[in-house]
């Protein structure tokens, strides 16, 4: 009998879960907290966090200060019992941005020793075992839609991004089963998803396949 410790795949919800408002709204105030208070993040051991998603939240960062500018203008030009309320909304909507820039950042992917962890901060994830994984590969495309989703040029494709545009492509070498977030289960060889560095996440995941490869 191995005396190799049991390992399991990384921490995911069950794929019927899904957040409800008050739950999501609990978990965006979290990140932001710890977002804004630069709290580093609690990886399980022997896990690599692979970030993604850099150029989504600077196109959302950009877009809100592009908007408090506006929204300053406007302030001036409303009566002055209407700007509390107006200032109120403005500082909602901004800690709503932020938070779910928040939620993306401390949301990296998760690759250790067993599995690869896909996530997309507050649009589900996907947990693909490194030993079904026969290629990963660099590819910039885009699928429409956010999150955990079909590819709509490709029948055994899905894509798992925060954004439509991907950076990789992983094929795997039986159909995966994957829950997509109207419920529905589609089976899957190729998933498409993004990472800021993706020659270096290609690499990272070879490299872990190639250590399954000889732990088997």
């Amino acid at each position: 009998m191995s005396n190799e410790p049991t390992r399991h795949p990384l921490p995911t919800p069950p794929d019927h879960a899904r957040r409800s408002g008050p739950a999501w709204s609990a978990d965006l105030i979290r990140d932001l907290v710890r977002h804004l208070g630069r709290k580093a993040l609690e990886l399980p051991p022997g896990t690599r966090a692979l970030p993604h998603s850099t150029d989504a939240r600077t196109t959302i960062l950009l877009v809100v200060a592009s908007d408090l500018v506006v929204e300053a203008i406007i302030a001036l030009m409303l009566p002055p019992a209407w700007r509390p309320v107006h200032l109120g909304w403005v500082f909602l909507a901004t800690m709503a941005a932020v938070g779910f820039c928040a939620m993306t950042a401390r949301a990296p992917h998760l690759l250790d020793g067993r599995f690869l962890l896909l996530r997309t901060g507050p649009f589900r994830e996907l947990s693909v075992p490194l030993d079904v994984i026969v290629s990963v590969r660099a590819a910039h495309d885009a699928t429409v839609g956010h999150g955990l989703r079909r590819h709509a040029a490709d029948e055994e494709a899905v894509a798992c991004s925060v954004s439509s545009a991907t950076t990789l492509i992983l094929e795997t070498a039986e159909s995966l089963p994957v829950r997509l977030r109207d419920g529905g289960i589609v089976p899957a060889r190729r998933i498409h998803f993004t990472a800021d560095r993706p020659a270096d996440a290609a690499r990272l995941i070879r490299e872990a396949i190639g250590g399954t490869t000889q732990n088997r």
